[in-house]
């Protein structure tokens, strides 16, 4: 559609909204339907006059006088609609006058041999246009009937009215060309109100994918894409052998910023330097906000030699650059590490070079490019460091090259020394939590030490030690950290861990490596070690105190026995970790009956009724207590568990809401989580219809929620599955919609009955209805009610967030709000509360 159409048609459309009341507006299908009306309407009504002026040419005064009063009621139906609301009281009035218009006109003119007998097929055409496939039917039966009883009239001898018109076949001329070009005129405004439809859609869903990919504040590629971008850039690298540079970039002194000038200014910072790196960088190079104040730039194709150039003409511009605040003009630099893509590595690793190329440039003054693997910061061609000459560039190389001097390193082994490897750790810590990923801090004991030393001599101890720092090296990965803390004690870092089993299956491949003998003094010589582990992020744990708790687990490893390896754990003596007890706990849970079901209600937004519950499973540990969901069902999956586990937990909550009916309270439905794993076993739908049948339940009372990602994964499968259960009646629902898959192709595709609007979306709603936020909820209703699914909001917690979801057209929600998760009998008890209530306002029964 060029631009003059979509203004004029713009146009027109918000001229038929002034018909249209405001609460119809709320849903997209609700709004084409009512404009459909409209349309109709205006356009009947207007080539009515027209085709009055035929008749009156012709000599039918009576026929213009009936065209006439029927153009007045279908103009009425759009008064009719602003009025009462109702799109059917509307479309009926003007289907009948249209119906009325061509019986009359048919019947005066002789019958069924008339010209505008054939119009009476315009009834049941438009009627499927407005009302759908059973008003059609309806006015389809209405047109055959009345052309049916003009017919019988005629042929069983009534004599039919005698019309005074003599140019009988300019009526007919007439008659055909008007009924073509209303046929397709009814077809083009239909089509300009679907184009519009779809455009809208096209436009949320626009809205949605670009919550997915940019960071808020700034306006950049967020973390998640940004992360996607560089996998893919390093497929592409695999396969073509062309390296790609990352470049990690920190504004200096960014807390600085914020303490003195606030947290506004902070913002404001943090926008004029995304703006300005955007503006320097190519098409082709993908930036984004790494976390809090650090950013990170991938270079496509680029050497390190190019990436740094374009990292110190980033430094310089960023240099240059003042915000204001106020009166006050806030200066700044920026610090950044540089790492050429080396060809079978993980990102991870790849960004953690950057990473400690960036850390060399801040312990080396800050405001510089450091490239990983080089002793020297570049020298730029032109502009400031040329000129100050080569002495700056000596002058750097020594600042970087004095990392690895006495200063930072063990003079005996070469290793990081404890002053550098406290700085190492805080910047670990400080990534962790900005990643939430593990970080594990190994603190490696030798055994019996000292014997080694009075047996074969210090030289022979030193030689010994210099070997086990060499072997510690390399165990760990490039972008893990090994540090000598003291005489016979050593310390690994890991960063970017997936959990606590990931650390632990590192220090047992050291355990393992030491097995193999040593050479000391001309002899073999065997040592043992004991490993204490301490990870992050943990509650109420900084940095000292994690020093301390790896301490405290490399003793208690010490008093297990030679060759051990402990986690550290406030109870302190337990021989397994709390993960691996949970993971073989998790076996005996279900026949011990451990495990139980709560179940949250969610309410209809427009009646306030509880219409449904989602069942949610817990676990009562014997030892750790009730256990957070968000720790055991993780370890379920792996193990295997969950097919059984998600089998009674299906069973259970099928059993219970049979129970509640059973009982006489009012019936609702039960939503049911179902897992990657379980989605994924070859007769899922058949176990699933086998439970509910075996419950009795009735299928459309269960709710089988598949989170989006889940889905995305084998969507052919997924369809095949998914269809088979709404065969039979079950409900499917997206959970978690919203969280970066968003599209309208697996949308259409998937046979879902529900979206579930993920919390992360409801939490920013409250605030201000023309803010960002309210949009996106809103277009994600607007999209989903076009599509004939339901919505419910998950999370609800305020007020303020109710209002707005009830104010773009949300279905259902559930929430703290409402109610918490609770056990069988309180929503039992909820539920006969409910039907007291219908019981006490129900209409009395006439005898």
């Amino acid at each position: 559609m060029n631009p003059d159409s979509a203004r004029w048609s713009g146009r027109y459309l918000a001229a038929t909204h002034w018909f249209i009341p405001a609460a119809l507006q709320q849903e997209a299908a609700t709004l084409t339907r009512a404009e459909n009306v409209v349309s109709a309407a205006l356009l009947a009504a207007t080539a009515g006059p027209f085709y009055a002026l035929a008749y009156y040419l012709l000599g039918f005064d009576s026929a213009v006088t009936e065209i006439l009063l029927c153009c007045a009621f279908m103009l009425t139906s759009p008064l009719l609609l602003r009025v009462s609301g109702s799109i059917v009281a509307a479309r009926e009035l003007f289907l009948c006058a249209l119906f009325f218009n061509f019986t009359w006109l048919s019947y005066h003119l002789g019958g069924i041999s008339a010209p505008t007998a054939s119009w009476l097929i315009t009834g049941p055409l438009v009627a499927a246009f407005l009302g759908g496939i059973w008003s059609a039917l309806f006015w389809l039966a209405m047109s055959c009937t009345a052309a049916a009883l003009i017919y019988l009239l005629a042929a069983g001898g009534h004599a039919l009215p005698v019309h005074p018109v003599s140019d009988m076949a300019t009526l007919y001329l007439v008659c055909h060309l008007g009924l073509f070009v209303v046929v397709l005129a009814f077809a083009l405004l239909f089509e300009l109100t679907k184009t519009q439809g779809f455009v809208k859609l096209e436009q949320a869903l626009r809205t949605i994918n670009e919550l997915a990919i940019r960071d808020e504040l700034t306006g950049v590629h967020n973390r998640r894409y940004l992360m996607n971008l560089i996998e893919r850039e390093k497929e592409r690298s695999d396969r073509n052998g062309r390296a790609f540079c990352l470049c990690l970039l920190d504004i200096d002194f960014f807390k600085r910023i914020n303490d003195t000038y606030g947290h506004s200014a902070g913002d404001t910072v943090l926008r004029a330097f995304a703006q300005t790196v955007q503006a320097l960088v190519r098409g082709s190079d993908c930036f984004g906000r790494y976390g809090g104040e650090e950013f990170l730039l991938m270079l496509p194709e680029t050497p390190a030699c190019d990436a740094q150039v374009l990292a110190e003409r980033v430094r310089v511009a960023i240099d240059r650059l003042r915000c204001k605040d106020g009166p006050s003009d806030i200066a700044l630099t920026v610090s950044i590490g540089v790492a050429e893509y080396r060809m079978g590595e993980t990102i991870t690793q790849a960004v953690g070079r950057a990473d400690e190329a960036l850390y060399l440039a801040k312990s080396s003054g800050r405001n510089r490019v450091v490239c990983h693997g080089q002793d020297e910061d570049l020298e730029p061609a032109s502009g400031t460091r040329a000129r100050m000459g080569e002495g700056v560039g000596r002058d750097l190389g020594a600042s970087v090259g004095r990392m690895l001097d006495g200063v930072h390193c063990d003079q005996l082994t070469g290793l990081l020394n404890r002053r550098l490897l406290r700085d190492r750790l805080r910047h670990a810590m400080d990534r962790a939590n900005r990643n939430r990923r593990l970080v594990a801090l190994l603190l490696l004991n030798i055994n019996k030490f000292k014997e080694v030393n009075d047996a074969l001599g210090y030289e022979a101890g030193d030689a010994l030690l210099v070997q086990a720092g060499g072997i510690l090296r390399g165990c760990l990965r490039d972008c893990d950290t090994v540090a000598r803390w003291s005489g016979d004690e050593f310390v690994a870092l890991l960063e970017d861990l997936g959990s606590e089993m990931d650390a632990r299956q590192v220090a047992e491949k050291i355990l393992d490596r030491f097995g193999l003998p040593l050479a000391a003094a001309g002899r073999e010589c065997f040592i043992t070690l004991s490993v204490g582990v301490a990870l992050y992020p943990a509650e109420d744990c900084d940095l000292d105190a994690l020093l301390k708790r790896a301490d405290v687990a490399m003793r208690s490893a010490r008093a297990w026995g030679e060759n051990s390896v402990q986690l550290y754990s406030s109870a302190a003596t337990a021989p397994q970790s709390e993960r691996l007890a949970l993971k073989n706990g998790l076996r005996d849970a279900l026949t011990r009956g451990q495990l139980f079901l709560e179940y949250q209600p969610q309410f209809d937004l427009a009646t306030r009724r509880i219409v449904g519950v989602e069942a949610l499973l817990r676990w009562q540990h014997p030892v750790y207590g009730r256990i957070d969901p968000g720790r055991f069902i993780p370890l379920a999956e792996e193990t295997g568990m969950i097919v059984p586990i998600g089998d009674w937990v299906l069973r259970t909550a099928c059993a219970q809401n049979r129970a509640w009916r059973d009982a006489g309270l009012p019936g609702v439905k039960t939503a049911v989580n179902l897992s990657a794993r379980q989605l994924r076993h070859p007769d899922i739908a058949a176990r699933v219809l086998d439970i509910v049948a075996s419950s009795g339940l009735p299928s459309g009372c269960l709710d089988l929620e598949i989170t989006e990602g889940v889905l995305i994964d084998d969507l052919e499968g997924n369809q095949r599955v998914m269809s088979a259960l709404r065969a039979a009646g079950v409900l499917v629902s997206i959970d978690d919609f919203g969280t970066g898959y968003s599209s309208l192709n697996y949308l259409s595709e998937l046979p879902v009955d529900i979206l579930k609007m993920d919390g992360l979306f409801v939490r920013r709603l409250g605030v201000d209805p023309r803010a960002r936020p309210y949009a996106i909820a809103e277009a994600i209703v607007a999209m989903a009610h076009s599509l004939d699914l339901k919505v419910i909001a998950e999370a609800v917690e305020t007020n303020e967030q109710l209002s707005d979801l009830v104010a773009i057209g949300c279905d259902e929600a559930q929430g703290y709000l409402f109610a918490r998760p609770l056990p069988p009998e309180q929503v039992a008890a909820l539920l006969a509360g409910q039907g007291l209530h219908d019981s006490q306002h129900a209409a009395p029964v006439p005898a």
